[in-house]
């Protein structure tokens, strides 16, 4: 089990409603999406990180949840902020490489600062989501509305067959790393694409496998879900409800 599924299991939050985690989380993410304000984006930031650490999510840990999104998005400011232009233009600061004028403007700076804030009060909500509501839980809940049961189906599935591939990539990658398959660049590389390929190979055979499990037991299109019994608190559905209502009117007042 990853940890970040541990704690969405065993999270301080783990018996509130999951409609009232998804109502707060998407309702948030609609904002964030939405609000034109930047001290309505940085609320929505804050707000996301204050229930996860309600929630006795580890500081540190949401921390180092942040790098692979906080890589992506780097790159998209790096594109955002500069500008490349064949002849001089007007810029905070710029140089020329050759005939070629690469340079920063004001413009590209305020681009990317409401990026930068919209990306992160997004991130924020969906990382909230991660954190306190289990995803078979919350796929489950989903699939009660017809119009999302085919796509909650695909997402469970998607995320029951990581664990799978997880497993087999580190059965193969022990087997490969005691037989030294990773003790020169060269080899290293080689076995990486071997682990790639058995991975890739092991995805389609599963999935076959599944389809046949499925039909055995008289599949009609339907998967049958279950998620724990939880009664939605009236008092914190208001107060998720006022929370979205005082962000929304922070971002158009």
């Amino acid at each position: 089990m990853l940890y970040l599924d541990y704690l969405a299991y065993n999270n301080a939050f783990s018996k509130v409603s999951i409609g009232e985690k998804l109502l707060l989380g998407g309702g948030s993410l609609v904002l964030a999406l939405a609000l034109p304000r930047p001290a309505a984006l940085a609320a929505v930031f804050v707000a996301m990180h204050a229930v996860m650490l309600a929630a006795h999510i580890p500081a540190g840990y949401i921390a180092r949840l942040w790098l692979a999104p906080g890589a992506f998005l780097a790159a998209g400011l790096a594109g955002a902020t500069v500008s490349v232009a064949g002849g001089p233009f007007a810029a905070v600061a710029s140089f020329q490489a050759g005939g070629v004028y690469v340079g920063v403007t004001a413009a590209g700076l305020a681009t990317a600062g409401e990026l930068l804030l919209r990306s992160l009060a997004a991130v924020s909500c969906l990382l909230m989501l991660a954190t306190t509501t289990p995803a078979a839980y919350a796929t489950a809940w989903l699939a009660r509305f017809p119009g999302l049961r085919g796509v909650s189906e695909i997402a469970l599935l998607t995320y029951r067959f990581i664990f799978v591939f997880l497993a087999a990539a580190g059965q193969i990658y022990t087997a490969q790393q005691s037989r030294l398959g990773y003790a020169g660049p060269r080899r290293s590389l080689n076995s990486l694409a071997l682990l790639a390929a058995s991975v890739g190979r092991k995805a389609f055979l599963t999935a076959n496998e599944l389809g046949v499990a499925l039909a055995a037991r008289n599949y009609q299109g339907r998967l049958t879900h279950y998620y724990p019994p939880q009664t939605a608190s009236p008092a914190r559905l208001a107060a998720i409800i006022c929370l979205l209502a005082v962000l929304a009117g922070a971002g158009v007042l």
